[in-house]
């Protein structure tokens, strides 16, 4: 199923599935992180401002709109 986080960062999807894989860390591309990060937080994401607690959501939040590891949509 295809979600509009999906379609808005598609050409980053290997990297954003990797990150909710646990294998890469969506941080490493610092451009992509912001983006997704300032995506969420427009819709109104609840983060604290804790970069490590804020990563944990943006993955959270990725998952939950239905990006897995796996790699397919």
């Amino acid at each position: 199923m295809k979600t509009h986080i999906s379609s808005k960062f598609k050409s980053h999807l290997p990297l954003i599935h990797e990150a909710v894989r646990g294998t890469q860390d969506l941080r490493s591309n610092q451009k992509v992180y912001k983006k997704i990060y300032k995506y969420y937080k427009d819709l109104g994401a609840p983060f604290c401002g804790d970069v490590h607690e804020d990563y944990e959501v943006v993955l959270d939040l990725l998952y939950e709109d239905g990006i897995s590891g796996e790699g397919e949509e």
